[in-house]
């Protein structure tokens, strides 16, 4: 018999308002550590088994990122205006300290902003294009605020080089998308959906900023490389096995790692997510085909996901990043992880969101399995087939309101292994269900946070 934490259980509305708040401030806790420069954002605490005591481009970008979507424009003077900036001075250092790599793609600094010399996965070339998204959002907001001299000051000066933040990182993306680099893993060198994903986003709105601060010439090259990107993403395609590869091009690095299938091409398509740019979005069939694929690699995969229940509400299986993982910093096979869980439920949740606003819903052999999936969660009496073309009425209301049943199936799940605290380490036991590896970790707790966020805005909530 599996071994089981007890929790003191809520039903999830109930518990999503108790950790939200517990999630913010777990990750303020671990920005500008006290052994660090202002701004430093730590991936974790844990500085040992594993130790990552760093500060990740990638994290704290995605980081301040959820802290611009939480911000309003009443609130700048707050203690997150101030944090923001000094991450935008941090961030200035770390892009004009001298590293291994020699350019805007090294993926990790000391807290302090020094270089990380030793050996590891470099260039990641997804860091830049992350940051920039996070800073274009702020500096649109500032924008809104009458905040022009603070944007053209720090973010976006407009210079070719440029000494802003934006505007270097742009330019970098730019003019080196094309390079192969080690994804968000750090384990393969290569061309990735994910990375090709924030690159693109990053240039659309960053064309967008240019554009409203009249940087024309710039703006025209950033949508121009945009589109090339879109138009390189077909390759990604795997017709034969029906979803989306994470890495095309392959140079070397995790050669076990056969089906090219990863919870990257969900987080991917998530964070690339554009309101005003939109591409391979959540709903995309492509990337629903991806996901069902990903929830069935998953389903028998580890012995915890034998346990289906909580409290009597149906419980979606815990997901790691690929099925052939073998990283498991303390020992042993590698487990699910908090993100990745958490990724597949903010999916359900935004795809909800945008079926709501479609006028149709054209069911394919593409997304019928997922879509399938999402219905059967909450009652199994609809059938769809390919072909089906559904519009508003009872079956649409049904596709949405079983997507937002799917996803709470996966945020129960990590209710249930997370502590009883609100805390979230990086992974959970795959047989005992207990959390392990990094404690704290700063993006299983954004991870958190962009979840609970998408389900209190989703339609058809029954709540």
């Amino acid at each position: 018999m599996l071994d089981i934490p007890t929790l003191a259980l809520a039903n999830l509305k109930e518990w999503t308002a108790l950790r939200k708040p517990i999630a913010i401030q777990k990750v303020l806790e671990n920005i500008s550590p006290e052994d660090g420069r202002p701004g430093a954002i730590l991936a974790s605490p844990s500085r040992s088994n594993p130790n990552y005591y760093f500060h990740w481009v990638r994290d704290a970008a995605r980081t301040i990122r959820t802290l611009v979507a939480l911000q309003s424009l009443d609130t700048y003077e707050t203690f997150l205006d101030s944090t923001i900036k000094r991450y935008v001075e941090f961030s200035k250092i770390n892009q004009n300290t001298p590293t291994p790599s020699n350019s805007l793609g090294e993926p990790k600094f000391y807290v302090d902003g020094t270089a990380y010399f030793k050996p590891w996965g470099r260039p990641q070339n997804d860091g830049p294009a992350e940051r920039a998204i996070a800073l274009i959002r702020w500096a649109n907001l500032l924008l809104e605020d009458g905040r022009k001299d603070y944007v053209t000051e720090n973010l976006y000066d407009g210079k070719e080089p440029s000494e802003s933040v934006i505007k270097a990182d742009l330019d970098f993306v730019g003019n080196h998308w094309q390079d192969s680099c080690f994804d968000l893993w750090e384990e393969v060198n290569g061309t990735h959906f994910y990375t090709r994903m924030q690159q693109r986003t990053a240039l659309r709105e960053g064309a967008a900023l240019a554009k409203a601060l009249k940087d024309n010439g710039a703006s025209t090259f950033y949508n121009e490389q945009a589109e090339k990107i879109e138009d390189d993403m077909e390759r990604f395609w795997d017709a034969q096995n029906n979803h989306l590869k994470t890495t095309i091009d392959w140079k070397g690095g995790a050669n076990y790692k056969y089906s090219n299938l990863d919870i990257a091409i969900i987080l991917g398509s998530c964070y690339g997510y554009s309101k005003d740019f939109p591409f391979y979005s959540p709903n995309h069939d492509r990337v629903l085909a991806s996901a069902f694929s990903i929830h069935n690699a998953f389903l028998d995969l580890y012995p915890i996901n034998s346990i289906k229940e909580l409290d009597g509400e149906p419980m979606g299986p815990g997901i790691g990043r690929y099925s052939e993982d073998i990283y498991n910093p303390n020992g042993g096979k590698a487990n699910p992880w908090f993100l990745c869980t958490l990724a597949m439920s903010s999916l359900c949740y935004q795809a909800a969101k945008l079926y709501d606003k479609d006028k149709t819903i054209k069911i394919n052999d593409q997304n019928i399995g997922f879509i399938s999936l999402a219905i059967n969660s909450s009652e199994e009496s609809t059938k769809l087939k390919v072909g089906d073309i559904i519009k508003s009425g009872k079956i649409k209301n049904k596709i949405i309101s079983g997507l937002n049943t799917l996803g709470d199936t996966y945020l129960r799940r990590v209710q249930y292994h997370g502590a009883e605290d609100g805390s979230l380490s990086e992974q959970f036991d795959l047989n005992t269900g207990f959390m392990l590896s990094a404690r704290d970790l700063t993006w299983s707790y954004i991870s958190l946070i962009i979840a609970i966020d998408l389900r209190d805005n989703t339609p058809i909530n029954d709540d």
